[in-house]
Parts: structure tokens; C-alpha cells; sequence
């Protein structure tokens, strides 16, 4: 059968609706697409909304046992009508080929201050080698060798996997679920056998590793919906990515009755960046709160969509490490009124300086620190690929390659590399450092004092007073 991709979405459900039904249906890519697709073939499937509740069951795929999944799709219904099985997040498809997606997956939701989503794609990663959370720190997972770690995940171990540990639980033991022999081939087997009548099932999964067995399978015998979006930062993936928002929002405000002008649609990508769910939400609060008002303009943007949390924390380190008190303390505010928790706003600002720190360090190793002398355009087109190659060529015999590969941590877009670069250069190693050690005082403070986080976090913007030269930090401040 055909591989469908979003754009082809109307097609396969008039297929649906004139009773072209496929035993099963795969979703493949990016959640929130995967999420909204399934919710309009389930529509189409199940059209009678007062039924569908009792015609649909709803499987996490984190907690699955695929053998009870199995059994349900092989069991004759009571009721009468179409029943639909749906997998969301399942792991069918997922092998070590697909763990360093993961892991990638895992940074990004970090870098969105997406807790839950960073939690939840690592604690895949470490299913696929029949890990728990628990292991990560019972096994000290980030200390062991690259080899131990490409043996244990199947790609080359990151520079900084240190981070990990904060998202994942010192006391979550449970390992994943195990399925009875191989589940992918009993799936084919009962489908090859043929589901009892009216019988569907629905997978969606983020990501899959289409040389399987199931997936070539399912590729000839069942539907796939493709809708992976390439989430690169090169000229064809930013393309692609925009084109995709600015239908999402296209089509959120029109079922709104409601346009938007271009400049405002720059704008309103340029404030959410690529997060779909997020971009749709934006939408649909700028068509309620504008009411009456067809078109929506510049002004109404700029009001109403706020910068994403990562600039808030970005402009907040930017104030943080520079000493400047008066605009840390207005930003901290903002923050603190958007509802941040404080821990969440000092974890931020941690993994900020721990990037800091490292991009100092690949400038030092260089001997090529950056100042705001370097135009961006030469920093793209020179210093970027020369401090890249001298840091990749830190490995002797005695260092493993994989110990100097370029920093997963470090931003994809070149220019905001270049503000992350520039921001180190501005402070040594040794202030970085202390602002580190700063923050981990504060973060202890805040979880056993019993101090007021107000008071702590003031303290901890008047310990980073400092000038942002590059001097080594005063004596009252060491």
C-alpha cells in the first residue's frame, strides 16, 4: 500500500469513509501531527461521537505489554460496530537503531524546558537496552567509556551526558515491559491471519526503524501516514519546517473565520519557533481574544504571544552572568508571574552557564576566544569550522574520538551559537565556574533552608555582581 504524507490526509480518509478499510495503521513522525491525524481517522472511522467512546481503547505505549494488546485485537467483540485499538507512543518499531533519535529528542524537549517530554523519550533510550530510570545512577551510565556506551545504545557516547541524570528517578526500578517471544512477528501473524471483523488497530510512534521485519510489513499490508518533519537546522529543513507551521496556523485561524497578515505571521513563527503544538495554541488565543476582528496584525502579535520560556532563561543568563542586577531582577519577575517554579528558573539558568562553560572551553582549547569584533558572517564562514575541527582534534591514544565529538548541548542555528559563543567570551573559565558554584548553593538553599525563595534568589543575582570582561572575579566574590 502507498505511504500517505499529511498532505495526502483528505485522500485517505474518503478511502476510509467509502469503506476502504486497512487492518492497521502506522503514524510516524512528529507527536503532535501524529496525535492530530489519528484524531481524524479515528473520526472517520468512527463517525457516530456518542459510540466512539465505547468502540475506542487507548494504549500507552511506555506501559504496553504487547501480548495483552495482541489478545485484545484477536478477541471477538460483544458489541457490534467497528472497534478500534489505538497504541500512542508505541515501541513495536523502535530498535538500538533509533536510540540516538531518542537521545536528540530528549535535547531538544531539555532545551524547551519540556520536563516531562525530556523524562519520557530518555526513559526510552534506556528501554531499549531493558534498562530502568534507576540504572542510569545505580550504573553511573554517564561515566562509563565510549565503548561501554556505544555496546550498551548502539551510537557514539555525546560530550555531555551529565544532564540526563536530573530528568531521571534514583528510585523508578521498574524495567520496561517485556513482551512473550517477538511481538512484531506474532503482529504480523495475527494480521496475516486476519483481525476478527471490524477490528483496527492504530499505531502512532515518533520514530521507527524501517528496516524491521513489521515496518516492511506493514509498508505492503497496512497504511503508513508519514509525518516526520526534518527538525535540522539547514536552508531545506528550516524551509520545510516553516511551510508546516504556516499551514497549521492557516488552518487553525480559519476555522476561526480569521486571517493574519504576513509581517504578523513572520513574527508570530519568529516568537514560538518550531513547536507545532505551541504554535497552534498561539493561534487559537489570538482568534479568541480578538473576537470580532478578522485580521490579525503585527501589534495584536507582539501583545499578545510572550517569548518562549528558553529566551526568557537566555536573556535572564545574558543579565545573570553580565552582573547587571537592576534587568535580572525585572526579568526574574516576568518569570516568576508567568507561574515559573523557582528550581525550574535555577535549573535553566544551570544548564545555560554549564553551556557557557563549555563553549569557553572549546574557544580555550583553540586559543581563539570571541569578542564582539567578529562580525556573525565571519563567524559562520571561518571561526565556526576552525574552533569545530581543533576541538575534534583533541583525541590522541589514549582519549577515545567520541570524548571531543561537538557538543549535542550546543544551539543548531549558527547565529545563536554566535550570542552563545560571544557570551562565553565575555567571562573566563574561573567565572563560570563560581556563577556555577553560585547556583548550586542557591538550588540547596531552596530545597533544605527553609529560607524564602525571594531572599534566595536575590541573594544569588547580588553574588553574580560582576563586570562581564573577562577579568577574573573580585576577592569578595570567590
Amino acid at each position: 500500500m502507498p505511504t500517505f504524507k499529511r498532505q495526502d490526509l483528505p485522500k485517505l480518509l474518503a478511502q476510509i469513509a467509502a469503506d476502504e478499510i486497512a487492518p492497521a495503521y502506522l503514524l510516524v513522525g512528529e507527536r503532535f501531527l501524529c496525535r492530530e491525524a489519528a484524531a481524524a481517522i479515528e473520526a472517520a472511522l468512527l463517525p457516530d461521537e456518542r459510540q466512539r467512546q465505547n468502540q475506542l481503547t487507548i494504549i500507552d505505549g511506555d506501559k504496553e505489554e504487547p501480548g495483552k494488546t495482541l489478545a485484545r485485537l484477536r478477541t471477538y467483540s460483544l458489541f457490534t460496530g467497528r472497534q478500534v485499538t489505538k497504541v500512542v507512543d508505541s515501541r513495536l518499531l523502535y530498535s538500538k537503531t533509533v536510540a540516538k533519535t531518542l537521545w536528540e529528542k530528549a535535547q531538544e524537549a531539555r532545551g524547551s524546558e519540556n520536563r516531562r517530554e525530556t523524562e519520557r523519550h530518555l526513559k526510552a533510550m534506556l528501554g531499549l537496552a531493558g534498562l530502568a530510570p534507576v540504572a542510569w545512577h545505580r550504573d553511573h551510565l554517564a561515566e562509563i567509556s565510549a565503548s561501554q556506551w556505544q555496546k550498551l545504545f548502539g551510537f557514539a557516547k555525546p560530550a555531555d551526558t551529565a544532564w540526563a541524570g536530573e530528568f531521571l528517578s534514583t528510585d523508578d526500578d521498574r524495567p520496561p515491559a517485556a513482551a512473550k517471544g517477538d511481538a512484531g512477528e506474532e503482529l504480523m501473524s495475527a494480521l496475516e491471519a486476519g483481525l476478527p471483523p471490524g477490528k483496527v488497530l492504530l499505531l502512532l510512534a515518533e520514530t521507527a526503524d524501517k528496516r524491521k521485519k513489521l515496518y516492511k510489513y506493514l509498508e505492503k499490508k497496512a497504511v503508513i501516514v508519514d509525518l516526520g518533519i526534518d527538525s535540522g537546522s539547514s536552508a531545506p529543513a528550516r524551509k520545510e519546517q516553516a511551510a508546516l507551521l504556516k499551514n497549521l496556523i492557516h488552518e487553525t485561524l480559519a476555522g476561526f473565520n480569521k486571517k493574519i497578515r504576513p509581517d504578523a505571521l513572520e513574527l508570530l513563527l519568529e516568537r514560538v519557533g518550531f513547536h507545532p503544538v505551541a504554535v497552534v495554541m498561539e493561534a487559537e488565543k489570538l482568534a479568541l481574544y480578538l473576537d470580532e476582528q478578522e485580521t490579525i496584525g503585527r501589534r495584536e502579535v507582539a501583545e499578545l504571544v510572550g517569548r518562549t520560556r528558553e529566551e526568557a532563561i537566555f536573556e535572564l543568563s545574558e543579565a545573570f552572568t553580565g552582573g547587571r542586577l537592576e534587568k535580572s531582577i525585572s526579568i526574574l519577575e516576568r518569570l516568576q508571574q508567568g507561574g515559573m517554579h523557582p528550581l525550574a528558573i535555577l535549573g535553566g539558568l544551570r544548564n545555560h552557564v554549564r553551556k557557557l562553560l563549555l563553549a569557553r572551553a572549546v574557544q580555550d582549547q583553540a586559543g581563539r576566544p570571541c569578542d564582539s569584533s567578529l562580525a556573525y558572517p565571519a563567524f559562520q564562514k571561518n571561526y565556526l569550522p576552525q574552533v569545530k575541527k581543533a576541538w575534534e582534534e583533541q583525541a590522541d591514544q589514549t582519549t577515545p574520538a567520541e570524548a571531543f565529538t561537538w557538543p549535542g548541548s550546543f544551539p543548531t542555528h549558527p547565529y545563536a551559537l554566535y550570542q552563545l559563543f560571544l557570551q562565553a567570551g565575555r567571562l573566563s573559565s574561573r567565572q563560570l565556574q563560581e556563577l556555577l558554584r553560585a547556583l548550586l548553593v542557591a538550588e540547596h538553599r531552596l530545597k533544605g533552608s527553609g529560607l524564602p525563595e525571594d531572599a534566595v534568589l536575590s541573594a544569588l543575582l547580588f553574588a553574580a555582581r560582576q563586570p562581564a570582561t573577562g577579568a577574573e572575579p573580585r576577592p569578595d566574590q570567590t
